[in-house]
């Protein structure tokens, strides 16, 4: 089996003919494929090529091959396959071919282009896109002159970027998730939000994992709130399938009753005095279903001028489907603020800026790196489907111990606003490809390593 780069190109004066070169030659080859299009065709091989392998111009259009591009050869058995094609999945289709994908349209279109900088194809594509009765989709490619529909093969793998929950559980969406998976065998990447609950079940139970867990209690009730209340100086709620900080609501007991702080939808704070547990919790039913909470523990966290700071922490799966620390950004709550979350007037700022000490900064680095990676694979063990990347938020306390509060597995990419954090925004989506062609190449070559 081998694996290179090379520039795919149009040879014009062959018909139905691969020219590969001649460092590559082997007896037996028989096929090209490209995504799930395979053709046969004539295998030849060129003294005078290096770094580029060409394809008759009708070849090239029977596999549906886009456009001229760098991409990555395997040869494996009879065939040689040219890619990956990887296909981005998502919802929220416009008609106009300027803005497909409304304002995550410019999201999308440095993703693709970045792709290209990485080798293979990449495109965008859903469910309504898909052709089953010919195997193709309708896709959407970004090039040097904006968006292009071209029409391609089924895809080597996906990676999953439904934008909600609320889209991902349609029953369209999964349907047609399921057919590319269990009727073709395609790899699935990121394959669903996570909800805090499972997580925390999930964690709860290893031993590797569970030191690094606030106390929380699924479905608030009056002893929960009372018992987490006497042990903690403050006590938060929160949704179990949250995002952004919405909904999280702080609670801190003292003697003449319940102090509770909370967001609400214009991004203000609010606080109310509660006599007691019992009348907050009787409030807060009138307005939320209390069984999709959960009530965790407080942590005293470190502060940076005077207010709570916490971290956040990327990691992804490189080209050899192994686990990396790729990004660490500091969240400073905003003022009044009861989180850390930008869209709730926090900042962020890089570890260089907060630590002047390199070697206070390097065992920050491992301390939340241990903890990140830890998470990262013990999630992996547990959860089903193939993981790309982690977004964490990281405490650590005055003590100096790690504690985890969420894991997202679509991670939102607000800290890479920051101008010093533009390099580190750009590997972990390079990492997503990377884990993407890994995929491509694994189920090609030794499928029962993915599915065993």
């Amino acid at each position: 089996m081998n694996r290179k780069s090379f520039m795919v190109g149009i040879h014009k004066k062959s018909e139905n003919t691969m020219f590969l070169p001649s460092s590559m030659k082997q007896n037996g080859l028989l096929y090209a494929a490209f995504g799930t299009q395979v053709a046969r065709c004539h295998i030849s091989f060129k003294k005078n090529l290096e770094r580029t392998v060409l394809l008759s111009e009708n070849l090239f259009h029977e596999l549906m091959i886009p456009h001229r591009s760098q991409a990555n050869i395997i040869i494996h058995e009879n065939t040689v396959f040219i890619g990956p094609l990887i296909g981005i999945f998502t919802a929220g289709f416009t008609k106009s071919l300027s803005q497909p994908f409304k304002e995550r349209s410019l999201f999308f279109s440095k993703l693709l282009t970045l792709n290209l900088q990485s080798g293979g194809y990449c495109f965008v594509f859903g469910a309504h896109q898909i052709q089953w009765e010919h195997g193709t989709i309708e896709a959407y490619l970004y090039r040097e002159n904006g968006w292009e529909k071209k029409t391609v093969p089924l895809p080597n793998v996906v990676y999953d970027r439904l934008p909600n929950r609320k889209i991902e559980d349609s029953v369209l969406l999964q349907e047609t998730k399921q057919r590319l998976i269990n009727e073709y065998q395609i790899p699935w990447f990121n394959p669903g939000f996570f909800n805090k609950w499972e997580v925390h079940q999930l964690l709860e139970k290893d031993n590797r994992t569970a030191p690094f867990l606030p106390q929380s209690i699924l479905h608030p009730s009056v002893e929960s709130i009372d018992a987490l209340c006497k042990s903690f100086e403050t006590v938060y709620i929160k949704p179990a399938n949250g995002a952004l900080g919405t909904g999280i609501y702080q609670l801190t007991q003292s003697e003449s009753g319940l102090t509770v702080k909370h967001t609400n939808e214009e991004k203000s704070f609010t606080s109310i005095e509660y006599p007691n547990s019992s009348a907050f919790l009787a409030a807060f039913e009138k307005e939320h279903d209390a069984a999709s909470f959960l009530v965790q523990q407080g942590i005293d966290l470190i502060e940076f001028q005077g207010r709570p700071a916490d971290f956040r922490v990327h990691t992804n799966k490189n080209a050899s489907g192994k686990w990396d620390v790729t990004a660490i950004a500091v969240k400073i709550s905003g003022k009044n603020s009861i989180t850390t979350h930008l869209s709730n007037g926090g900042t962020v700022k890089t570890l260089a800026e907060l630590y002047d000490d390199p070697k206070e900064r390097a065992d920050m680095i491992r301390k939340l790196s241990v903890a990140a990676l830890t998470v990262s694979r013990v999630l992996n063990e547990h959860i089903e489907g193939f993981i790309g990347e982690i977004g964490f938020d990281l405490g650590i306390d005055q003590a100096g111990k790690v504690w985890m509060f969420e894991a997202n597995s679509r991670p939102g990419r607000s800290i890479f606003s920051h101008p010093n954090l533009t390099s580190v925004d750009s590997l972990t989506k390079r990492r997503n490809f990377e884990y993407a062609s890994y995929l491509s190449e694994q189920a090609i070559v030794a499928p029962e390593k993915l599915w065993p």
